[in-house]
């Protein structure tokens, strides 16, 4: 069950993530990053499948990734001019550190 929620996190990060390049740079992005991001999750799980990666790689790419996950939402969700929420972004912090401690 832990790793579904995990699924479902960052399945709306990236949606997020995809929204925001998109408005930002709608032409560039529809042309190439879309697709270099695409074939980034298949190299990806091509490495993971067929080679044996290290835990301490693992640690360190999780790591990085919940660092991207962390800036991503201090940058989109806690912008002054936006009404965003302090409590919301605290609760899911916890909650998501919670989380991965419990992984």
């Amino acid at each position: 069950m832990g790793y579904d929620i995990v699924f479902i996190a960052m399945g709306v990060h990236f949606i997020t993530n995809d929204k925001g390049l998109r408005a930002t740079h709608l032409e560039d992005y529809d042309r190439y990053g879309r697709w270099l991001l695409a074939a980034a999750i298949l190299i990806g799980w091509g490495i993971g499948a067929f080679t044996e990666v290290h835990e301490w790689i693992i640690s360190m790419l999780t790591a990085f990734l919940v660092g991207g996950v962390i800036l991503n939402v201090l940058k989109e969700e806690l912008p002054e001019e936006r009404e965003s929420s302090l409590l919301a972004f605290c609760t899911g912090l916890i909650s998501y550190s919670i989380l991965l401690l419990l992984l």
